[in-house]
């Protein structure tokens, strides 16, 4: 599959540094156009950069190091969250996508003309190479690096005067006591501006964020209509949010 040579294309590069196109294809008995496309998605999330007839293992700053090191963690269970969640928009809908590695794999799965409102830097440079007729809106706001989240007075203000049938949150922590909470109060802002603009919510998070609380809760569980997760969540956790009125769903690998 598409992504798993894609990964072991970016372990190469980490490996060796650079590589050409031709290398790459003899490599994996692919032809060279593939891996252009390949190139094309990997380069786009920032994993690697492209030359002329070659790809280079790119140099980070430490914040950008930081964002791409969580890219990796729990990968499978984003992926598989992403496509599921990704399978809840509409076609030609208008979702919201919060900042964050699984809301990037929801981005990643969307396969149906759409308009996606997002704060994510890494989210609008993939989905500006994608599907056919979706349109792409960016806030304004200031960098984050950690996330590379647009926050700020700016980034709040551009979800004003919008209607979305759907956002897709993410959370740092998500507790049945406490709600889904951050660690970052510019973020969190941001987050309950989009939770206003859409009429829908989504919870996409890995199950290792439940039973974490961090120190800013910006929404209740009643805001809350879909959580999508993996299968880590313990039983008696989905029962609990299924009487509280969410609809879990739980993505398998």
């Amino acid at each position: 599959m598409s992504a798993d040579r894609q990964e072991k294309i970016h372990s190469l590069l980490q490996e060796y540094g650079h590589l050409t196109v031709a290398e790459l294809a003899q490599r994996f008995d692919v032809s060279e156009m593939t891996i252009r496309r390949d190139l094309k998605s990997l380069a786009a999330l920032g994993l690697v950069q492209r030359e002329h007839g070659r790809a280079l293992y790119p140099q980070t700053s430490s914040s950008e190091a930081r964002f791409l090191s969580r890219l990796g963690e729990a990968e499978r269970e984003k992926t598989a969250i992403g496509r599921v969640a990704a399978e809840l928009i509409g076609e030609g809908e208008t979702v919201i996508l919060d900042a964050g590695t699984t809301a990037l794999a929801v981005a990643q799965a969307i396969n149906k003309p759409c308009v996606v409102i997002t704060n994510s830097l890494p989210i609008a440079s993939v989905l500006a190479t994608g599907e056919e007729g979706m349109t792409v809106l960016v806030t304004g706001g200031e960098v984050r690096g950690a996330t590379q989240a647009l926050v700020g007075p700016l980034a709040r203000a551009s979800f004003t005067g919008f209607n979305a049938d759907k956002v897709f949150l993410a959370a740092t922590g998500a507790s049945l006591e406490r709600g889904l909470s951050t660690n970052n109060m510019l973020e969190s802002e941001v987050k309950q501006a989009m939770l206003l603009a859409a009429r829908q919510v989504i919870l996409v998070a890995h199950s290792e964020k439940f039973h974490q609380v961090y120190y800013h809760t910006f929404a209740h569980w009643d805001k809350v209509h879909t959580v999508v997760t993996d299968a880590g969540l313990p039983e008696e956790e989905r029962r609990e949010l299924e009487k509280l009125g969410v609809k879990v769903l739980i993505a398998s690998i």
